[in-house]
């Protein structure tokens, strides 16, 4: 048998055996702890008019998101790209791990999926506004609000923690980035987006693994030692909270159209007490003056210095978990 027959059939029995398994996940929820609901190809198909181009949330390369309706009820329709994946396992992780989080308020809900295609497809609650763009904004072009940019970190750093802590093993995300963040009608953040989590085992400190995730978002510690521990997620959201405070993305062009990450535009700048450059000058819109400025202000130095810490800028005070990230943020939402 040739080596790419061999490598077909292996694709073959690797999807088979992983719709066995998540079949298995599905029965086992009962209806009860955490329903999953099969839908068939036909509901998905009529749902986004066969996936058409004029359904389509967002575009990643390894899946698309497509808006639909189904029994009445619009949800966001996840569908994989077999061309672009490694590893089918990815899929059923996304799956199970969403499963296991859709009762958190601040994680896009999984209702359901469908096991009729090559890979499986999701079917999660709608979200409003879609998911975060490269920079931090939305489809729509709207500016975000100050304390919509503070919720919205405020409420993944929620997230994350009940990732991190509520379950026998600490999980990981690995790819915490603006374009998982969904927003819904009520600015209410939701994470999305699993396929890359990784479990330490309970009393581990850490589990090596190939290096995941996003140019920008990726840990410089875990990069070079494939050390995965909370760390790599604290540093991720770290560079998300300089998205938002910045408007700019991860990796932008700088002078002469060079690529510049945006953690290192903001440490270079930070040397030379650059504040104002690094804010997007839209956060102090709407403002009165007096004691309203001062109070934003405040708010903005706080989350920058915080924002710092995550992705250790002096690599002093180091942050313990993201339980600690979660209650800063709630601190500095207070100031209000």
């Amino acid at each position: 048998m040739s080596k790419n027959n061999k490598n077909k059939k292996k694709k073959i029995s690797d999807l088979k055996n992983g719709g066995i398994l998540l079949e298995e996940l599905i029965a086992s929820f009962d209806g009860k702890t955490n329903p999953i609901r099969c839908f068939s190809s036909d509901q998905i198909l009529k749902a986004t008019d066969n996936f058409s181009e004029s359904q389509v949330i967002s575009s990643w390369g390894y899946f698309i998101w497509y808006r639909g309706v189904i029994e009445e009820r619009p949800v966001s329709i996840k569908k994989w790209s077999c061309q672009n994946l490694s590893n089918f396992t990815e899929v059923y992780r996304d799956i199970s791990v969403s499963s296991q989080m859709s009762g958190h308020k601040n994680t896009l809900k999984l209702i359901g999926c469908c096991l009729e295609f090559d890979l499986p497809a999701l079917v999660c609650e709608y979200a409003e506004h879609g998911p975060l763009s490269k920079d931090g904004g939305i489809s729509s072009g709207e500016v975000l609000p100050w304390k919509v940019r503070l919720k919205i970190a405020k409420e993944i750093a929620t997230s994350v923690t009940y990732l991190h802590t509520a379950f026998p093993e600490t999980i990981i995300h690995r790819n915490i980035n603006p374009t998982n963040i969904f927003i819904d009608e009520h600015w209410t953040a939701k994470l999305s987006d699993f396929w890359f989590c990784v479990a330490i085992p309970e009393g581990e400190l850490y589990v090596e693994d190939e290096v995941k995730g996003v140019i920008g978002f990726v840990d410089p510690d875990y990069y070079w030692t494939m050390k995965v521990t909370e760390k790599v997620d604290i540093y991720s959201f770290g560079v998300v909270m300089l998205v938002l405070l910045s408007g700019r993305a991860a990796v932008f062009n700088g002078p002469g159209e060079t690529p510049m990450s945006l953690n290192d535009h903001v440490s270079e700048v930070m040397e030379r007490n650059g504040f104002d450059e690094i804010v997007d000058k839209e956060i102090w819109n709407g403002l009165g003056g007096g004691d309203d400025l001062v109070l934003r202000r405040s708010q903005v130095e706080a989350f920058l210095r915080l924002a710092l810490r995550f992705v250790r800028y002096k690599k002093e005070d180091p942050v313990s978990g993201m339980l600690e990230v979660a209650k800063e943020l709630k601190l500095i939402e207070k100031f209000s």
